[in-house]
């Protein structure tokens, strides 16, 4: 016999089990009350078990469309993409739980349980079902902690180049996200915030980037530089970055400077947001 009380206390505390280790891995963190709607959602999606046997086509659909709706009600739906990675993460943990609790079935013998629709009900001890999905939970934290990438310590460098027959010094921090390459050599830029170096660029160029920014892609460059437009793509939109191509980009040292070949130098509208750098490079920049 199928308890309902039962079936949807224990279903809404394992998705909350659940959906906390998916985010984890997805690198999400809900809020609590959105954790309790993916996790009601979730378990209302149980009480198909006790509808008529569905065809195949349909319990698979039904079972996708609900894990979708469960991670989007705890993760929220605005970046696709990481919708989808959480509901992924989300059905393959459902698939891990499972057969760590057969395999617990498997041990002890017990083969009690009712199915229908793809939605298994076990006689098993709701505490246990709890248990193991806090371990399921554990382990992914766990592994989380043992494995987590090691981020590169972030460096500031001073780099020098010549735009429009003047010497620009900027300071610059490693970004290890930044992968901007000039589309006509393939070489890695730096990447140049405009409100932040305005000060040090030539009148020209200033001129130049002003007019661009204001939504006159039309504008002509400065004379005697070669104008560079790189593909940029963010989470929250893609765009074409101005940029000039500089005959060589120079790292300031202690024991003097240190020429890294000829390359780029974009621009972007926005400022950094902070004040001990003005440009930002790859770590396959250097």
């Amino acid at each position: 016999m199928v308890y309902l009380d039962v079936l949807l206390l224990t279903n809404f505390l394992l998705a909350y089990f659940l959906l906390l280790a998916a985010g984890a891995l997805s690198g999400q963190r809900a809020p609590f009350r959105r954790m309790l709607a993916g996790s009601g959602v979730a378990a209302l999606s149980a009480l198909i078990l006790f509808a008529p046997e569905q065809p195949y086509p349909v319990q698979t659909a039904y079972k996708l469309a609900t894990a979708v709706a469960a991670t989007a009600a705890a993760f929220g739906w605005q970046n696709r993409r990481r919708l989808l990675t959480a509901a992924c993460w989300y059905a393959a943990l459902n698939i891990a739980l499972a057969g760590l609790v057969l395999l617990v079935l498997l041990g002890t013998g017990t083969q009690l349980l009712d199915t229908a629709n793809l939605t298994v009900y076990l006689h098993i001890s709701p505490l246990l079902l709890l248990v193991l999905s806090g371990v399921c939970c554990a382990g992914v934290e766990l592994a989380m902690r043992l494995f987590a990438r090691r981020e590169l310590p972030s460096k500031t460098q001073g780099l020098e180049f010549e735009l429009c027959g003047q010497p620009i010094r900027l300071r610059a921090a490693l970004d290890t996200g930044c992968h901007l390459k000039d589309p006509i050599t393939c070489l890695p830029v730096l990447l140049v915030s405009y409100p932040d170096a305005r000060a040090r660029l030539p009148g020209a160029v200033c001129g130049f980037l002003d007019s661009w920014f204001a939504g006159q892609a039309q504008a002509d460059p400065p004379p005697g530089v070669r104008l560079r437009l790189v593909p940029c793509g963010t989470a929250a939109e893609k765009s074409l970055l101005p940029g000039f191509a500089v005959p060589g980009i120079s790292l300031i040292t202690e024991n003097g400077v240190l020429g890294l070949g000829r390359s780029a130098v974009v621009f972007a509208p926005r400022s950094f947001g902070s004040a001990a750098y003005e440009a930002l490079y790859g770590s396959d920049f250097l």
